[in-house]
């Protein structure tokens, strides 16, 4: 689906009309119902009024037929206005490392590039209710559990689902992560399945495609981060190792050595004891377990990155899992990230 005027002309008519009723505030009439008569005292100036509007829309009418190849206004500015809302957070992209983004004001969505990795995108969401609505439709169908792989759900089948599974809209995650061609691949299948985006999912699309991550085979991720919260609790330290845990995701991603390592240290150094134990955790928490590349990149995430005991217990795995971060520390790649890892 497109919010593109195009080139047809029939489509720069129907534009055209609804540009003149907006700019003189004339109510649009549903279906083939006509508007209703002014008041009786106010008919004299009312059909002043709308001789004036049949003039004006005639004019941009007569326009657009004499220069089929005119745009009645810039199309990004249709498009928001059509979704409902302005892109503004997504205009107003900042670098910023860890430190930073948590340090920023949590009134609104704010948008980073991360200092030390480019190619990932940070969204620093407002409530976890806004980030629902930007992401949880992606979570689900990319890596959910009993979700489907080949539609995106419509809201009232994600909902419902949701509900199911004994779990809530907004905090059904905390933080996401997703590279750049999982992004494309639910995009082109909600439009493939002519499944109509919200105004967030909307937003979010205008602007990774204007940044190129939508192309084949570009290399990007984006990743989330909520502002603290009451109820749900999200407290400082909780937000920290939020945005940590995503921040080794879009590494994994965007970085081809690490994400080799990765692949190494999960198939060669781990025993399958400590895969199944892996695997188990992972399930619990609703991924979907046959998806080996997602086990090893959660593998990571939690057992180097999420220091936090409330939301990883390494305890609980059954295995000697200290030892296994050691092991992994010791063998990452050379850079940033293996510096700031503790």
């Amino acid at each position: 689906m497109t919010d593109d005027v195009g080139d047809d002309p029939f489509t720069r008519r129907d534009a055209a009309r609804d540009l003149a009723r907006a700019a003189m505030r004339v109510e649009r009439p549903r279906g083939d119902a006509a508007p209703m008569p002014p008041p009786r005292a106010a008919a004299t100036w009312a059909l002043l009024f709308v001789a004036g509007c049949a003039a004006l829309l005639a004019a941009v009418l007569t326009g657009l037929l004499l220069h089929p190849g005119a745009t009645p206004a810039p199309q990004a500015a249709q498009a928001a206005a059509r979704a409902g809302f302005a892109a503004g957070p997504y205009d107003q992209v900042a670098s910023a490392d860890e430190a930073g983004i948590l340090a920023a004001p949590q009134d609104g969505l704010r948008v980073f590039r991360l200092a030390q990795a480019p190619d990932v995108i940070v969204l620093a969401f407002p409530s976890l209710h806004r980030q629902a609505l930007t992401l949880d439709r992606v979570g689900a169908f990319v890596e959910k559990a009993g979700m489907p792989r080949d539609h995106v759900l419509a809201d009232a089948d994600l909902l419902s689902r949701i509900a199911q599974a004994g779990e809530d809209f907004d905090s059904f995650y905390y933080g996401h992560d997703y590279r750049a061609a999982d992004l494309a691949r639910f995009f082109a299948t909600a439009e493939a399945d002519q499944t109509a985006l919200d105004p967030d999912e909307t937003a979010l699309k205008r602007f990774l495609a204007a940044d190129g991550m939508l192309r084949p085979g570009a290399v990007g991720a984006v990743i989330s981060v909520p502002p603290l919260s009451g109820q749900p609790p999200v407290d400082a330290e909780a937000r920290a190792t939020i945005l940590r845990h995503e921040v080794s995701h879009g590494v994994y991603f965007t970085d081809p050595a690490y994400r080799a390592y990765t692949a190494r240290f999960w198939a060669e150094a781990m025993t399958e004891a400590e895969r199944a134990a892996f695997r188990k955790m992972l399930a619990g928490e609703g991924y979907d377990t046959s998806n080996e590349d997602l086990m090893r990149n959660e593998m990571q995430a939690y057992l180097v990155h999420t220091p936090d005991r409330r939301y990883f217990d390494p305890s609980r795995l059954g295995i000697d899992a200290a030892g296994l971060r050691q092991r992994f520390i010791q063998g990452m790649p050379a850079g940033w990230l293996r510096d700031e890892t503790e």
